[in-house]
């Protein structure tokens, strides 16, 4: 399949690069003196593998576990899957803090209505906190000691090959998807590591959904908005503000998506020769 996880030559004289069993990553190091090498850390290979002390059966990524197991037969992510686990922290934190300073302004309007776009984000930055926190735990679990399971439903996985021209090709920007020579497998390598996509068509339409969603609400309310401007005076701009920003963050959420679609969805059509 490829070499196993470790510290290799990157091909400048003094330096060696980290191989992750599947890419190479960009982190360095200064290469040990030749009569001193540096230990190699082995660790298992990527794969579906049982997590000890749990009835879970976990993705491993060659270096550590993540949000996806399988369920019901299914790889499938977590309710909560937010990775990296440090980005879902930080943004809970600011989502949190806009929240409560929003409370504050709005307190002084003595106006119970606007308080529910503070609200809206205090239950946006307490999911980001709690998926950034499962994610982080998720990571820290003990490496696999067991053989990986192999299961119908999670093939084909990355490294295999059933034609000529097998390898990882770029789909969107620097994600790439594993091209087994015949067909795409349902895996993606970015630069947090390998993950499965194999719930990636609902994702995809669940998303699609929640940004036309946002945006049909970001448009109403600004429209209410303006309408309540000669009756309620600046006020309205307390309505008007929230909506626009939800119109933008849904109008994101479609542009995002939509280009980065074969990141959740198989490419339609075969990678180009190499």
């Amino acid at each position: 399949m490829s070499a196993q996880p470790g510290w290799y030559d990157a091909g400048v004289p003094g330096q060696q690069r980290w191989w992750d069993g599947v890419q190479w990553t960009a982190h360095e190091r200064a290469a040990a003196v030749a009569l001193q090498p540096a230990p190699v850390v082995q660790t298992a290979p990527m794969g579906w593998y049982p997590v000890v002390g749990t009835a879970d059966v976990r993705w491993w990524d060659g270096a550590g576990w993540t949000p996806y197991r399988l369920r019901a037969g299914s790889p499938r992510p977590d309710a909560i899957a937010i990775e990296p686990g440090s980005t879902g922290v930080a943004l809970g934190i600011m989502f949190i803090v806009l929240s409560v300073s929003q409370f504050g302004i709005y307190q002084l309007l003595d106006e119970p209505l606007f308080t529910l776009a503070p609200f809206l984000f205090l239950i946006a930055g307490i999911l980001w906190l709690i998926g950034g926190i499962h994610a982080s735990r998720v990571r820290k679990l003990a490496a696999p000691t067991t053989a990986p399971v192999f299961d119908p439903l999670t093939r084909p996985l990355p490294g295999e090959i059933e034609g000529a021209g097998a390898g990882w090709f770029p789909v969107s920007g620097q994600i790439a998807r594993w091209w087994t020579g015949a067909q795409w497998s349902p895996y993606i390598a970015q630069k947090f590591g390998v993950r499965p996509t194999h719930y990636g068509s609902r994702a995809y339409r669940n998303s699609m959904i929640l940004g036309w969603v946002l945006v049909g609400l970001g448009v109403l309310a600004t429209l209410l908005g303006v309408v309540f401007v000669g009756a309620v005076g600046w006020a309205a701009a307390v309505i008007i503000i929230p909506a626009v920003v939800f119109a933008f963050v849904g109008g994101v959420v479609l542009l995002m998506v939509y280009i980065r679609r074969y990141t959740l969805i198989l490419p339609t059509q075969a990678p180009p020769l190499r």
